[in-house]
């Protein structure tokens, strides 16, 4: 005989749902918490049953990390950008012969440093 599968009820809108639906049918409300540090599935969805992390401040910390290096590689753009730019208004002063001697200087310290 086939026994029916679990049933749970959703806590905003009491709908009967089968053990192993992550979303409530009626309400999409969250039924199966995931841990984001170490992916354990559990019915509360504050703290980690398995590994105690704090899915509010673990979310809070990565935001602030992905924060921190979209800042970073903002800043090393603009650096960039501006070290072209300051090239690119030096270009017309600098003479032909000037250009020859910072490529052989460059090229004999490439050459000194490889001996």
């Amino acid at each position: 005989m086939i026994s029916a599968p679990a049933q749970v009820a959703c806590p905003r809108c009491g709908l009967s749902n089968s053990e192993t639906t992550y979303f409530c049918t009626g309400c999409h409300q969250v039924l199966i918490h995931r841990c984001p540090k170490c992916w354990h599935e559990q019915r509360a969805g504050t703290l980690c049953e398995k590994c105690g992390t704090c899915f509010a401040l673990y979310w809070e910390l990565a935001l602030e990390r992905a924060m921190e290096e979209e800042s970073r590689v903002w800043w090393a753009k603009l650096g960039a950008g501006l070290k072209a730019f300051a090239q690119m208004l030096a270009l017309p002063f600098m003479s032909l012969g000037a250009i020859l001697r910072i490529l052989l200087i460059r090229l004999l310290a490439i050459r000194s440093s490889s001996r």
